[in-house]
């Protein structure tokens, strides 16, 4: 990730690119991802993430 990379809010959080990209090489897909937050933001069990073992 280039330094000083900016979006329309300001500055790229490098910690959740990192984030990102480690799920990814997890075998996370994107949905996977966007359901997790969903879910923690709402407060709910998460669940069907695939086994990580």
């Amino acid at each position: 990730m280039e330094k000083g990379m900016e979006t329309c809010e300001g500055k790229i959080d490098k910690e959740w690119v990192e984030l990102i990209l480690t799920a990814k090489q997890l075998g996370l897909t994107i949905e996977d991802i966007q359901d997790f937050i969903k879910q923690s933001k709402n407060g709910t069990k998460v669940g069907n993430l695939p086994d990580l073992k």
